[in-house]
């Protein structure tokens, strides 16, 4: 009786220890599986909500595909801007881990109203877009307004970066008085606001052509055909007239 207990017991001990090595073994080959640091994945497809490149850092991002709702807020000044509402696409960041650029894409529905947009930007550094590709489409009541093209827009000398911009935006949005906060939204765009310098594309009244502006933004030259078919080339003096001189 006491060498069948003692050969129980041996053969417990065995299928324990052999458990617990045969375990640890297999954790093992799956965590190592997830740790690829310095070697090459090939796959010939793979299916994710999101990805992102980083930095040999290991946290700072260079480039993030997501969709709408893992989409990365953007960040600035070194940091993480607050979550936001974005649309999916493609984020792109510089080396030092700022917002540079990106596509994105989607389409939203609101009433009676559908907004369809596809948009690939640059932006300024430590600033907002200045050159974006577009394609703006809006349906509403059965009637459309469309708008695409290149746009190339710049922000005068001296202007608040983005950060301190949206903070003044904040303080301009607290004011009561509509009247004074229409007078200090003003200023500041007159101030910090980038200018539109060129648009290349089809405008939403349908009108299609090169539309240039001076260093304020202000419409100067107009090259296009109008929603009628006819050729203009407008000049637009000081005061805002125009005048066709083809005609």
């Amino acid at each position: 009786m006491q060498t069948s207990d003692a050969s129980m017991k041996r053969k417990f001990n065995f299928v324990f220890y052999y458990a617990i090595i045969s375990t640890s073994v297999f954790l093992l080959f799956i965590l190592s599986s997830f740790v690829l640091k310095d070697k090459t994945l090939t796959a010939d497809e793979i299916t994710v909500k999101r990805i992102m490149v980083v930095g040999e850092d290991g946290t700072t991002p260079r480039v993030v595909i997501s969709n709408e709702t893992r989409q990365h807020s953007g960040r600035l000044d070194g940091k993480d801007m607050p979550p936001r509402q974005r649309d999916a696409g493609i984020i792109f960041f510089n080396n030092t881990g700022e917002e540079c650029g990106g596509l994105c894409f989607g389409v939203k529905k609101e009433d009676n109203t559908l907004y369809h947009g596809v948009y690939m930007t640059m932006d300024n550094y430590r600033n907002d877009q200045v050159i974006f590709i577009q394609n703006s489409e809006t349906y509403r009541n059965g009637e459309r307004e469309i708008s695409r093209g290149i746009n190339i827009n710049e922000y005068p000398a001296g202007a608040l970066p983005l950060g301190a911009a949206i903070e003044k935006l904040k303080q301009i949005d607290s004011i009561k008085d509509p009247k004074e906060k229409e007078a200090q939204f003003n200023a500041f765009i007159e101030k910090d606001g980038p200018r539109r310098r060129l648009f290349l594309g089809r405008t939403e009244n349908n009108n299609n052509g090169l539309f240039l502006t001076d260093s304020n933004g202000h419409p100067k030259l107009d090259l296009y055909v109008d929603k009628n078919g006819n050729p203009r080339i407008d000049v637009i003096d000081s005061t805002g007239h125009r005048k066709n001189i083809l005609h």
